[in-house]
């Protein structure tokens, strides 16, 4: 296998770069399997076009504020957002990503007991709906299948959805999506230049070309995860290490940052105790504010929402002796979260948040295995055709996220980086109690689809 890599690999270098880029550098000598490194800045054979969202105005102030005008500008805003949104997102795709967000949960938390953990299913469902184009064969349709969806056409309409529905960068909240592809400058020539457009097209995919294996390469898909991201990841160290042997990288970010509908006030704010998964007390700063709206009571837990401008962030609390892992492993755990539901109460909330700024880094191979893409993992059955003529496989599969919460609002961030390698109920008088002063849940949701959804295990002052 070793020695037909090898000649692959050589024929490919050989090969001149079709459609976008220039022709592939010549290889130096190499006694190695490894592919060969060339120096090369990061280029850019795609940038992808996304259009210009409509600005948001903001309400005049003062006495001689020019209301007239400002309604005026909403109206053009809200008919150029009518426009930019289509038809928007269907239910069947809204129902379609909360069933992914069901069944891959649980599989990529499993392990997590104790540790903060954050999970963007959104993020991981764009970066495999990209790696389907990459695929042929078996290894497509385990992974069509992993996402639900009866073939290529169906998902990519549910991709033109997704961006249409949910992408949002109006100057007063951000729900931002990114693709791109990383490719091995020194084998230009062995991928496909079809898979590179539809990419480009249909899931508005930047294509870069960057020496792999090299410092730079790393560095410039850190500095892209950082400029998606608002510097909320990939800021302070690289989110990845590629190798000679890297063919191709897939990423996928989502970064979500809206305000409460309802801040808490600062002067609300003050120290109180938060009991870690092992006990441990800590003083941190909780926000506090009462207002009215609706809860859920289940099995072992509670569970509230607030209100963002742009969705919502449902918070729950297991009861004493209830870890949130053990309710995420609960079949059917997160449909239960659904408060449109005849089982939904309304009345006072009191509620008591710490202010929080957590972030993981999953590994997710595993779970990729458990949802039946088996094939790619394995570089003797693996089918990358659709992107490249060098056998490759499917080498690793992880996800970073980070949250923030603090009095004016939510700041999200995620990113799914694949890297393939060549082979080898009734009003209450009574204040419902949320005082997440122990491990708790939460999920951020827009327009329905879950975007994030983690685990608080410990809070740091």
């Amino acid at each position: 296998m070793i020695r037909l890599v090898a000649s692959l690999l050589a024929a490919a270098l050989a090969l001149p770069m079709t459609g976008c880029g220039s022709p592939a550098s010549s290889p130096s000598s190499s006694t190695s399997s490894q592919l060969t490194v060339i120096s090369a800045s990061p280029t850019a054979l795609n940038q992808p076009v996304i259009p210009d969202f409509p600005q948001m105005p903001l309400p005049p102030e003062g006495a001689d504020a020019d209301w007239d005008a400002y309604n005026a500008a909403d109206d053009a805003y809200r008919q150029a957002l009518g426009q930019f949104r289509k038809t928007g997102i269907s239910q069947q795709t809204v129902q379609a990503l909360n069933d992914f967000s069901l069944r891959t949960t649980p599989l990529v938390l499993a392990g997590q007991e104790g540790e903060n953990a954050i999970y963007s299913p959104l993020s991981l469902w764009s970066a495999l709906a990209m790696l389907t184009q990459c695929a042929d064969h078996t290894s497509r349709e385990q992974v069509l299948s992993a996402l639900g969806t009866d073939g290529l056409d169906s998902l990519t309409e549910q991709v033109n959805q997704v961006w249409q529905g949910l992408y949002t960068d109006d100057g007063q909240r951000s729900l931002l999506l990114g693709n791109s592809i990383w490719l091995n400058s020194a084998v230009e020539g062995s991928y496909v230049p079809e898979t590179l457009d539809t990419l480009a097209q249909a899931h508005h995919t930047g294509v870069f070309s960057v020496p792999m294996g090299t410092g730079e390469a790393d560095q410039a898909i850190t500095d892209w995860v950082s400029q998606q991201t608002e510097g909320l990841i990939g800021s302070d160290e690289p989110v990845l290490e590629t190798t000679a042997d890297t063919l191709a990288v897939l990423a996928s970010s989502l970064y979500y940052k809206a305000a409460w509908m309802d801040e808490f006030s600062p002067g609300n704010t003050y120290p109180d105790t938060f009991t870690d998964v092992q006990g441990k007390e800590n003083q941190v700063d909780f926000m506090h504010q009462n207002d009215s709206g609706d809860y859920l009571v289940g099995d072992n837990y509670r569970a509230a929402r607030l209100s963002t401008t742009l969705g919502e962030m449902v918070f729950v609390l297991p009861d004493e002796g209830t870890s949130p892992e053990a309710l995420l492993q609960q079949d059917g755990f997160l449909s239960q979260l659904d408060f449109s539901s005849d089982q939904v109460n309304h009345g006072q909330i009191q509620w008591s948040v710490p202010k929080f700024d957590v972030n993981s880094q999953l590994d997710l191979m595993s779970a990729l295995e458990q949802m039946g893409i088996a094939d790619l993992l394995d570089p003797d059955r693996a089918d990358l055709s659709a992107l490249t003529s060098i056998p490759a496989y499917l080498s690793k599969a992880q996800q970073l996220c980070r949250v923030k919460a603090d009095e004016e609002g939510v700041e999200a961030a995620a990113v799914t980086l694949l890297v393939m390698d060549a082979t080898a109920a009734p009003v209450d008088d009574e204040p419902f109690v949320m005082d997440l002063d122990r491990p708790f849940l939460f999920l951020i949701r827009s327009e329905g689809v879950p975007l994030f959804i983690g685990v608080v295990n410990s809070v740091t002052p």
